[in-house]
């Protein structure tokens, strides 16, 4: 899955998919651009590194309601039991770190 930031709004596309999570741009954003928009569609934040997106968790599950096969669920946590296992995952569990890449 992955969450597609443009500027129009922010989407999860491919909710299916929890073998991988990164964040996408297509326009020329700039990093206040990019943190704007997150901030609008509760979407999440632009770490200060610029290239990582730390997404609710909360949002990912509100993006995904309704798209998903059953099932989903347990590959969600599984998804997310491998980001902590990783350090991906915020220490309340609330959060998962994206990583973000501009489309070509």
């Amino acid at each position: 899955m992955y969450l597609a930031i443009a500027t129009d709004g922010v989407e999860l596309q491919q909710p299916e998919r929890t073998n991988e999570l990164y964040a996408s741009y297509w326009e020329r954003l700039g990093p206040d651009e990019i943190t704007k928009l997150l901030a609008e569609h509760d979407a999440g934040e632009l770490l200060p590194d610029f290239n990582h997106v730390m997404v609710p968790v909360a949002t990912l599950r509100r993006l995904a309601a309704g798209r998903v096969p059953e099932g989903w669920d347990d590959d969600f946590a599984a998804m997310l039991a491998h980001a902590r296992e990783k350090g991906w995952l915020s220490e309340d569990g609330e959060a998962v770190r994206a990583h973000l890449e501009r489309e070509r």
